[in-house]
């Protein structure tokens, strides 16, 4: 991998021209332990951004304490925020090559790995900006968030389907579709074992 890497030019090239931005960083080959230290570093400063932004974000109303329940302040941690976020990429890389695979899609864990990591990466600049605008223009932000979360969709698409080797946006489309279920329950299981049910006073009906 060539050690002159225009970041910066990478993380813009990746909205407009995301299919070959997903040839680039599949062709760095990386060692998987390499990339899993990168989605590891990525997730914990997404995480801190999520923190910061919960911090600036304005209160809640009053009435909104009238509610059933009170979310505790400790769910809004860096830790647990940190144990969603890298679980739910975890659960997300396996449960799609999984499924790629299952469909004779030759991509490999490695390559779904990169990709999910190079789209929380990009994640993390747009956190970061959503911070910045946040503080300076909160009715901007607004608009930048629904932008993020549009292109977010539309990336996650291209690069699945470029990091299981689909050459299909529609089949890679019904592969997430499929995946939700298995991400959403997995992270029920990560859910029920950091006590946020209990810590919500969420009773379980047997």
């Amino acid at each position: 991998m060539n050690g002159s890497i225009n970041w910066l030019g990478l993380v813009g090239l990746s909205v407009r021209r995301p299919s070959e931005v997903a040839a680039i960083v599949l062709g760095w080959n990386l060692p998987r332990n390499v990339l899993w230290s990168a989605m590891a570093l990525v997730c914990t400063v997404n995480a801190t951004l999520m923190y910061l932004t919960h911090v600036v974000t304005p209160p809640l109303p009053a009435n909104i304490g009238e509610q059933a329940f009170q979310v505790p302040q400790w769910l809004f941690s860096p830790l647990i925020a940190f144990i969603f976020v890298a679980g739910g990429l975890v659960i997300m890389v396996h449960v799609l090559h999984w499924l790629s695979s299952a469909l004779g899609a030759p991509g490999t864990l490695s390559d779904m790995l990169a990709m999910l990591t190079w789209l929380q990466a990009l994640r993390a600049v747009a956190q970061f900006i959503l911070l910045i605008l946040l503080g300076l223009a909160p009715g901007l932000a607004g608009l930048f968030a629904l932008f993020v979360m549009v292109a977010s969709l539309w990336l996650l698409v291209v690069f699945v389907n470029e990091a299981a080797g689909f050459q299909s946006v529609g089949k890679t489309i019904g592969v997430l579709l499929t995946a939700t279920v298995g991400i959403i329950i997995g992270l029920s299981f990560i859910l029920t074992l950091t006590g946020v049910a209990a810590g919500l006073g969420i009773e379980q009906n047997v």
